[in-house]
């Protein structure tokens, strides 16, 4: 994004969308505000591109595509507007044709992180859960091992695996993997715990 597109707030969407073509770093856009993204750790992009790896293979030959933190994801409604970069998602919308910018996803994954955590469970989840496409969305520790799934069918309602053996079924694309596969190129020390707050979160 340009200085001086960056000193101009709030801005259009389009006014950001023609900033994101020549800018060097990413920046995401809310309600015309806009959010420079810090670079993510060797762990992070570990995560994602296991995950992302798997699930394309999953899909190889079939409609559906998977993209990986480089492409926006456009969220657009009464309530207000958002592009952001998704870790990883699907989509297997046709429609879905512009050459940056995805509208019709199906499934969103975000790796998360400790200077990202709060914004992918709160404002970010909140803002996904309103596009109607989206069936699930995945929000994956880095730090250690866990992966909770909200699905539109159940309401939202959490979903969460702790155990390496747990299987984990992402139902939007007919998926299964245990959550050990998720981590095998960043595989935890044996000594890995989760923090001490989140011990009563059980899978289920």
């Amino acid at each position: 994004m340009s200085p001086s597109a960056a000193r101009k707030l709030p801005i259009t969407a389009a006014e950001y969308l023609e900033g994101e073509l020549r800018s060097e770093m990413r920046h995401e856009f809310v309600d015309g505000r806009i959010y420079a993204m810090s670079g993510a750790s060797l762990r992070h992009n570990a995560i994602c591109l296991e995950t992302a790896a798997r699930i394309k293979q999953h899909l190889h030959g079939g409609p559906c595509r998977t993209f990986i933190e480089s492409v926006k994801v456009q969220i657009s409604d009464d309530l207000g507007e958002a592009f952001y970069y998704p870790d990883v998602f699907v989509t297997c919308e046709p429609a879905d044709d512009d050459s940056h910018v995805v509208r019709h996803p199906k499934l969103v994954i975000e790796v998360l992180s400790p200077f990202t955590s709060r914004n992918d469970r709160g404002d970010k989840l909140a803002t996904y859960k309103r596009l109607a496409s989206i069936e699930e969305i995945v929000l994956i520790e880095q730090d250690w091992p866990e992966l909770v799934i909200y699905r539109r069918s159940d309401r939202w309602k959490r979903h969460i695996f702790t155990q390496p053996e747990s299987i984990v079924h992402l139902e939007s694309i007919t998926f299964e993997a245990p959550l050990a596969a998720f981590y095998q190129s960043a595989p935890f020390p044996p000594d890995v715990q989760r923090p001490w707050y989140l011990i009563n979160r059980e899978d289920g």
